[in-house]
């Protein structure tokens, strides 16, 4: 601002202040839009994980948008044993302010949670979490045992298990652990077994006379014993044969 009289030829010395050559004010900066989680892109598990213990799990960290900066960016993950009311947190990574995968080796039953992080250099500082959802690993089960009947007759380890050719028997697995496998019965040496459905209770015919070896296995990816097999030798008899072995009165 400079001084100019107030009106032309004026001799006193009343004066008005008026904008002088360079007082227009410059560009102003950009306000600093306040940290924030960007749109949908909060940190998140990939939804093809299995938490399971012995698993590799994936994560995506989160993407922030504003702040004062610098800001920094980091994630770490958190833990909650099975039993315990407690959290215990993993040490931070840097990362960069994107969806970065990241990995975690599941080593016991509990919770897993993902928690990534911005803190930008206000004074005081801004600081904002994203997390994602909690995740329950199980323990781990076992299958155990394995023990059958076919048509009702408990099988004995090692002996052969005489049936006719081409009639149907009924077989019934079950094991002595808590898991849940699936089943597969297959029979070996490319034997035309027919197997009726691939689970713990099922029908197998046998087409050809002989003595084929049969294979049931189960298998759980959560159980510490999987998989388990179980061989189990037959001896298929032709129905003349059967008939007069088993003779009807």
């Amino acid at each position: 601002m400079v001084r100019e009289l107030k009106e032309p030829g004026n001799k006193g010395t009343e004066v008005v202040m008026v904008k002088g050559p360079g007082s227009e004010p410059g560009p102003q900066p950009e306000p600093v839009k306040p940290l924030a989680v960007a749109d949908g892109k909060g940190s998140n598990w990939v939804g093809t994980n299995v938490y399971q213990i012995g698993k590799t799990v994936e994560g995506r960290t989160a993407e922030y948008e504003g702040g004062v900066e610098p800001v920094t960016y980091r994630y770490r993950f958190q833990t909650k044993a099975l039993g315990s009311d407690t959290w215990v947190n993993q040490s931070w990574t840097n990362t960069t302010n994107s969806k970065t995968p990241v990995y975690f080796e599941i080593t016991e039953a509990g919770q897993l949670k993902l928690q990534s992080q911005a803190r930008d250099s206000s004074d005081p500082l801004v600081q904002l979490n994203s997390v994602t959802g909690i995740k329950t690993i199980d323990p781990q089960t076992t299958i155990g045992l394995i023990s059958l009947t076919v048509d009702g007759v408990a099988v004995v380890w090692g002996e052969a298990i005489h049936v006719a050719v081409n009639t149907p028997v009924h077989v019934v697995a079950t094991i002595s652990g808590d898991a849940q496998p699936a089943y597969k019965w297959e029979a070996r040496g490319g034997y035309p077994l027919t197997v009726s459905s691939q689970a713990a209770t099922t029908t197998l015919t046998f087409p050809q006379e002989g003595g084929p070896t049969v294979t049931l296995t189960a298998t759980d990816s959560n159980a510490s014993d999987s998989p388990i097999n179980y061989a189990m030798n037959f001896y298929v008899a032709s129905q003349a044969e059967w008939d007069a072995l088993h003779p009807t009165s």
